[in-house]
């Protein structure tokens, strides 16, 4: 009788494994469907960010334009995940994003916020980092945006 069990409950256990698995499989990818930018975090802790979806509309000088970020988390980090503007277009355009520490999940997001300060036109690169840590050479964890507002 014993023997007969055993299999039975190992079954048992990978199917509900399993159910699980696709269940929480499910709700993440539905956290990030309408994310603009995809930043993800190697196992190696090494970041790389692209476009997803279409960007939100320009906005009106001095409102800010909102991005979703959905931060795919392979190497289940903890530090914080920054942004920068790292071209020219920092004393035209301001940057907020929330620097709390990333929750180790498979997935996170977070709110990227930028402000046009005046009219022009800007080609504005953020890039994405974790703390401390040097920035891709291949400039993978990067992308460009062109800022301008409407009056």
């Amino acid at each position: 009788m014993k023997w007969i069990a055993w299999p039975l409950l190992l079954m048992a256990s990978v199917a509900g494994a399993q159910d699980h698995h696709q269940h929480h499989n499910d709700k993440s990818e539905a956290l990030g469907q309408d994310a603009h930018i995809v930043v993800t975090i190697n196992p190696e802790a090494r970041v790389s960010a692209a476009l997803h979806q279409p960007l939100p509309l320009q906005p009106k000088c001095g409102d800010a334009r909102d991005f979703s970020v959905e931060i795919i988390n392979q190497g289940f980090v903890t530090a914080p995940l920054r942004a920068a503007i790292i071209d020219g277009a920092g004393d035209r355009v301001a940057l907020h994003m929330d620097v709390q520490k990333l929750s180790g999940r498979a997935r996170d997001l977070r709110r990227l916020h930028l402000t046009p300060l005046d009219q022009r036109a800007s080609d504005v690169t953020v890039a994405f980092s974790l703390d401390h840590n040097v920035g891709d050479q291949g400039k993978r964890d990067r992308v460009h945006i062109l800022m301008r507002c409407r009056p």
